[in-house]
């Protein structure tokens, strides 16, 4: 696996240029004073002042660098005054090199410069030692060990060179400055395996590095390696190794500095730690270095424990290694699982075919929102007329297309927002940190951006949806939300398809007053409460019956049809309601016709609504019940509004189907719809039923009256029956005569008359018939 992070690659600045010439310059220093003094000693620690005093700000800088936590901060600015002591410390050496030289080179400090380096190393290994000891039992056991190896190995190879400065007679004043600088070193060695084993505290990885290198320099070159190199008097190895040591932690701070605010590297398992194997292998090399001053037999032994010793390491290193091997299987089994396990919980999450939330993340997340108190707004979407795509185009394209505009929504949303297929043709919407206005922009460009043809399954298709939208209140819940928004997304379906609705308390009681009307009409139909009437259609002049239509009354609710017939449309009542009207009607027709014959009805007019003809099956529905009564095709006509076939779908589709039946089509209310004209090319229509709002101001030369003989001439001119609504006076019947009507009903010509009346006018109209033919 590749990782993608940019490293924090060495990059050249004033400061480290200035470091590094510091550096060069005192091994140049160093080298010729050691060779052939050519110069005053005190000039070699001027290079290692400056490069301590380019290191103070180096780190000072890195502590203010933006991105870093407080503990990292508080360490940076620990190690920057650090190197201020230690460049005091140096300005002492420096000046004891012009008055005592031989000190300088016996590693002797006078009391001010020992407390600057004390104070030093004492402030970093306490800034080191307060960072957090994260980790477990095991972790700190590791901590713990490699700290007293480390101890060990130090201890015995200082007390070794002490030994023999003593034996060689440098004295005790040499080697006790010595001493207390190994024991200092070492601990700060202790102190960086504590950052290394804990998180390294908000270290950059390869900040680290140098930060061990800076304590193996000052441990080593500033500690030890004066015991065992005799320096000419005014010379000291600190005057390389002291600046040394200050570079590798102006290294670290330039690379610390360049890794802020990146993420950090992932580092990587290690399958043992160097620092037992490191120890084992210096002690055993002491130990064969003293044992050759001790005789072949002493040799001898160290020589072969020293072989032990190497073989089980090799064999602990293997053993360690395959190790490493089964615990790698082990990782990548596990990432495999992680990554089943991700995926199962994506799909439990998340709709398959649409890759958007499903309804349960869809709850989760909005009640999650609603508990952080802040604005929030709830939409949900219902496609319209999708059915239409599946029935005429297949389910691969209405997949095709519901993913096409779950894309859509990914494209319009806002980070942040959430979308989520609830179900079918159903989506959800939660747009965190908006009012109701400001969703209804939201939402109106993205209706917008839905009503742009789309492609799916090789076609070009066009998406509208009907949208509701809730927006949160204090103490509001996700499935309360979820109502108030379906509420106003039904009440958006009702001002027609492609709009949307914000909830309000209007549509609340709007909605709890149709579900308790469409409770009481459920229970009426079950009741049989509803019954039909029928009003005639009659021929001009002569007012003779051509036909009827039927209507619906409920007579013990009290209720016109204008008010339940808009709610059994809203909650889906219309359809049991609908199949009962068609039915009983086609039964009273063939009862009629039954007993009068020629003398009964000659059609027979039923109301359809544009549900009814949305509903799959419809048509086969009407041709069972005209099969199961035995009545002729011809006699029935379904009526039906503009509106119901305005958007051609299915609804269009049901309407060829029955005129192939040989059932009449009429489009009734004709001239209040959308595209009238437009529709006569389109829709299979028989008659147009010509609204009664353009009869009732037909006297005169009113507009009227303009607009109903331009309705006759069209219907004419395309071979259509028109027939006139709402006809309630003699001169208004006269008049629609004079323009050429042929067709009209009304209250002027009858009432809508209950099936018994029907009957009795109808045998008055057989008798009347018969007495005259036998006259």
């Amino acid at each position: 696996m590749t990782n993608d992070r940019p490293v924090a690659r060495l990059r050249l600045t004033p400061l480290l240029a200035t470091a590094a010439l510091m550096q060069v310059t005192a091994i140049v220093l160093y080298a010729v004073n050691a060779t052939h003094p050519r110069f005053n000693p005190a000039w070699g620690w001027l290079p290692g002042i400056v490069l301590m005093g380019v290191t103070t700000v180096a780190c000072w800088q890195t502590a203010g660098t933006p991105g870093l936590d407080r503990v990292a901060v508080r360490l940076w600015r620990s190690i920057s005054m650090c190197a201020a002591l230690i460049a005091l410390g140096t300005i002492g050496d420096a000046r004891q090199s012009m008055v005592h030289p031989e000190r300088v080179s016996q590693q002797q400090h006078d009391l001010p410069t020992s407390i600057c380096y004390t104070a030093g190393v004492v402030l970093v290994i306490w800034a080191l030692l307060r960072l957090p000891l994260g980790g477990n039992r095991s972790t700190t056991t590791r901590f713990v060990l490699d700290a007293l190896t480390i101890g060990v190995t130090v201890t015995v190879f200082a007390w070794y060179f002490t030994v023999q400065a003593i034996g060689s007679g440098d004295g005790r004043r040499t080697t006790v400055p010595m001493l207390m600088l190994a024991v200092l070193g070492l601990i700060v060695a202790l102190a960086l395996v504590k950052v290394a084993m804990t998180g390294m505290g908000g270290l950059e990885h390869g900040t680290l590095r140098w930060f061990a290198a800076a304590a193996i320099l000052g441990t080593v070159g500033g500690g030890l390696l004066p015991l065992v190199v005799h320096m000419p008097p005014g010379l000291s190895v600190s005057q390389i190794f002291s600046p040394a040591t200050m570079l590798c932690v102006a290294l670290a701070a330039d690379r610390q500095r360049r890794a802020a605010g990146q993420p950090p590297r992932p580092v990587g398992r290690r399958l043992f730690s160097v620092v037992p194997y490191a120890a084992v292998a210096a002690t055993d090399a002491l130990l064969l270095w003293v044992s050759g001053d001790s005789g072949g037999i002493v040799l001898v032994v160290a020589a072969a424990a020293t072989v032990l010793t190497t073989l089980v390491a090799v064999r602990q290193i293997g053993a360690l290694r395959e190790n490493g091997r089964l615990l790698h299987r082990v990782d990548q089994q596990l990432a495999q699982l992680n990554q089943y396990q991700e995926e199962l919980t994506h799909r439990a999450t998340h709709d398959g075919l649409t890759g958007l939330a499903n309804r349960a993340l869809f709850e989760q997340s909005a009640q999650a929102l609603l508990a952080r108190g802040e604005p929030l707004c709830l939409a949900l979407v219902d496609l319209d007329d999708f059915k239409t795509i599946n029935d005429r185009l297949g389910h691969a394209v209405g997949d095709a297309f519901l993913a096409a505009i779950a894309e859509r929504f990914r494209t319009q949303l806002r980070h942040g927002d959430l979308a989520a297929r609830l179900g079918g043709d159903e989506f959800g919407l939660l747009l965190p940190g908006l009012t109701g206005a400001e969703a209804a922009a939201v939402l109106g460009r993205l209706n917008e951006a839905m009503g742009r043809p789309l492609r799916a399954g090789g076609h070009e298709l066009l998406a509208r949806g009907s949208i509701g939208v809730a927006e949160a209140w204090p103490g509001a819940t996700a499935a309360e939300l979820l109502r108030r928004a379906d509420v106003a997304m039904y009440a958006a379906k009702d001002r027609g398809k492609g709009r949307f609705a914000i909830y309000d308390d209007a549509l609340e009681r709007t909605h709890e007053a149709d579900q308790q009307l469409g409770a009481d009409l459920r229970r009426a139909l079950d009741a049989g409460e509803f019954t039909l009437v029928y009003q005639p259609i009659v021929s001009l002049p002569d007012g003779a019956w051509s036909g009827l239509e039927t209507l619906v009354r409920w007579p013990a609710g009290k209720i016109g049809p204008d008010t339940f017939i808009p709610i059994a449309e809203r909650t889906g009542l219309i359809v049991p309601l609908g199949s009962w009207i068609l039915r009983t009607a086609l039964a009273q027709l063939a009862a009629w016709d039954a007993e009068f014959g020629a003398a009964g009805p000659r059609r027979l007019g039923v109301n359809v609504s544009a549900r009814q003809l949305r509903e799959p099956g419809f048509a086969q529905e009407v041709r069972d019940a005209l099969e199961e009564f035995g009545v002729r095709p011809e006699q029935f006509v379904v009526e039906v509004t503009e509106t119901a076939v305005f958007d051609g779908g299915v609804a269009l589709d049901t309407l060829v189907a029955l005129k192939q039946l040989g059932v009449r089509v009429a489009l009734d209310d004709f001239g209040t719809g959308h595209s009238s004209l437009g529709l006569l090319r389109t829709v299979p229509a028989d008659s147009l039923k010509v609204d009664k709002s353009f009869v009732a101001g037909i006297d005169g030369a009113s507009e009227e009256a303009v607009i109903a003989a331009a309705m006759i001439q069209i219907t004419r001119g395309l071979h259509l029956q028109a027939v006139a609504e709402g006809v309630e006076t003699a001169a208004q019947a006269e008049t629609l005569c004079d323009l050429g009507y042929r067709f009209a009903q009304g209250y002027h010509f009858s009432r809508p008359l209950p099936p018994a009346e029907v009957r009795s006018r109808l045998a008055e109209s057989q008798l009347a018939r018969s007495s005259m033919a036998r006259n």
